[in-house]
């Protein structure tokens, strides 16, 4: 049997705990106390919870005590640091162990902010339980995983041609996604060309092609592009 993924709940609603709870242990749950932590896994469920904490103190906390942790489910919105705030420092003490935010948050802007300090996932309450074991997993494995940003999700990609359709990442060169990519992740120009050894206007060369192929002009639309179509990950 392989080693369930072990889990850190960070929640200040007992109503979403036990929610979580009964999606990621779903058979144990059910018959133990609120209080009991589970050790079941099996090959449809294979997770553990193995701590919960109220806020995002008290999770740092639990991490440190519990350095066997594989990923990490949090709200936005808890006493005391928010939870994107808290995933930022859970990224910068524990950087091996991966984080979801699963919130009832919608915002672009937030959901944009997220995927810009290298948050691993982020679920709305509102996406349901599969998509949540869905996103657990897939961080897990190494991936990153977003939702679709409200206000595309029912409109073409202006940059999607009619005919015939390109995969996104088919749209850029290898040397224009790696240098959109350091763009997203927030390098300089100047920063881009050091780190790939050409000249300053050579990357912004490359600069004014990605935007041209993406029919795109500042960085915050290429940062909603790479979320939208997982170019980065």
């Amino acid at each position: 049997m392989s080693k369930p993924i072990r889990i850190l709940i960070a929640d200040d609603h007992d109503i979403v705990i036990d929610g979580l709870k009964a999606i990621l242990n779903p058979f144990t749950f059910a018959k133990e106390s609120d209080t009991a932590l589970s050790n079941h896994t099996n090959d449809l469920h294979p997770f553990q919870i193995i701590g919960i904490a109220e806020n995002g103190e008290g999770l740092l906390e639990r991490l440190a005590q519990m350095p066997e942790t594989d990923v990490v489910v949090l709200d936005y919105y808890m006493d005391g640091m928010n939870g994107l705030d808290t995933a930022v420092e859970v990224k910068a003490r524990f950087p091996a162990v991966k984080v979801v935010l699963f919130s009832m948050e919608e915002s672009d802007v937030i959901i944009t902010e997220a995927f810009m300090k290298n948050i691993d996932g982020y679920v709305s309450k509102g996406e349901g339980r599969q998509r949540l074991l869905d996103a657990v997993k897939r961080v897990h494995r190494g991936e990153r995983v977003f939702p679709m940003l409200k206000h595309t999700k029912s409109q073409k990609m202006p940059w999607q041609p009619s005919s015939p359709i390109l995969p996104v990442k088919e749209i850029l060169s290898k040397r224009e996604k790696e240098i959109a990519c350091l763009i997203v992740h927030g390098s300089t120009t100047q920063e881009i060309a050091d780190t790939l050894g050409i000249a300053f206007n050579t990357v912004e060369v490359h600069r004014n092609n990605i935007y041209k192929k993406l029919d795109i002009n500042k960085v915050a639309e290429l940062v909603k592009y790479a979320l939208e179509h997982q170019l980065c990950v």
